[in-house]
């Protein structure tokens, strides 16, 4: 590393970390605007409205640092070419590629750190945000208990219940149904569906149905094993815990049980996507606006107009390509990824542009 590219990147981390600081400040009094009266009419003590900021905060950082990579790409490059570094620059023999190499390593790197702050801090921030703002509200999520359960499993199972109390992990007024070729094979009622651990799910006091040429038979029990039931009582329960409280691969792994349920998971399929879509901005937006800055020459006032028009722009692509994904006129990873492919490509013909 030169000591030009020391020089760049310094300055570049410093107008970083002023636009993050700057971009929560903003985002934190707005908030604090909105629910200035859910904090006085709920008589929230201090330590809620600490723990209320201090676990937002990360989804905040995330949510803004597209912005802020961009602010400070604009402030850092556009104050050199007002200074005539980078003419200098080229001057010297040095390109606009190689110039600009420096930042294009930190943005690569910085979006890795990105996506691991998202996946192993956020989701756990962001839990207890929810538990937080609902312990102000004096609200209690649901424990997993619901009524009226109907759920598929694989290889044509059907599972219903009146009720299931997840704290017991039972279900009441159970029927089990095993299909083929769109026809019952066998059926299992009872009163009372009992998770037992490594044995799995138990019926207790039914009636067993095999239909067979000539006739139906049925018999009575009193326990009967369900040992061809994949599902688990979390399938059964609730979902507690939504898509941004998860990370990366408990929402994969939500995601696949959900389609062996034959459940529709398009929209989880887009939110984990974007999980690692949208960290990866950070780097796009950094292609983007250095060719724009490096041949800027207008002040700090002209480079924030510019970064809130481009950040505009971007962010109604995010959330037009996630609306797209999610009612399935696109492709769930192509939801995700379309504002990035989009203003990557922009970005590599910018940069191509300013280079000539």
């Amino acid at each position: 590393m030169t000591r030009l590219d020391r020089y760049i990147l310094q300055r570049y981390v410093s107008w970083l970390g002023m636009s993050v600081v700057a971009l929560w400040l903003v985002a934190f009094v707005v908030n604090l605007n909105e629910n200035i009266d859910m904090f006085i009419d709920h008589q929230a003590t201090v330590g809620q409205f600490i723990r209320y900021y201090v676990y937002r905060t990360p989804y905040w950082v995330i949510l803004t640092l597209p912005v802020a990579v961009l602010l400070s790409t604009l402030f850092c490059l556009t104050s050199m070419a007002r200074r005539n570094e980078i003419t200098a620059a080229k001057a010297a023999g040095i390109s606009l590629y190689r110039l600009l190499l420096p930042l294009f390593v930190f943005g690569l790197g910085f979006s890795g750190v990105a996506f691991a702050f998202t996946d192993l801090v956020v989701p756990i921030a962001t839990e207890r945000y929810n538990d937080t703002r609902d312990d102000i509200r004096s609200y209690r999520r649901s424990d997993g208990s619901r009524r009226q359960v109907l759920l598929q499993d694989m290889e044509g199972q059907l599972l219903s219940a009146r009720s299931y109390e997840h704290a017991k992990r039972r279900a009441h007024h159970v029927l089990w149904e095993q299909r083929q070729d769109a026809s019952t094979t066998r059926r299992v009622t009872g009163r009372v569906l009992q998770w037992q651990g490594d044995r799995g799910w138990i019926v207790l006091d039914g009636h067993e149905y095999r239909f067979a040429d000539p006739a139906p038979q049925v018999t009575a029990f009193d326990s009967l094993e369900l040992n061809s039931l994949t599902l688990v009582p979390d399938d059964l329960a609730r979902q507690r815990r939504k898509p941004e409280e998860m990370n990366y691969r408990e929402l994969r792994s939500y995601i696949d049980r959900a389609v062996a349920n034959g459940e529709d998971a398009t929209r989880n399929l887009v939110d984990l996507h974007l999980k690692i879509a949208f960290p990866l901005t950070c780097f796009v937006i950094l292609l983007l606006g250095a060719p724009v800055a490096a041949n800027a020459r207008g002040g700090r006032a002209n480079s924030f107009g510019i970064g809130v028009l481009i950040c505009f722009v971007f962010y109604s692509c995010v959330k037009a390509g996630q609306a797209l994904g999610w009612n399935a006129v696109i492709d769930p990873w192509l939801g995700a990824w379309i504002a990035n492919l989009l203003f990557g490509a922009l970005g590599v013909v910018l940069l191509r542009r300013a280079h000539t």
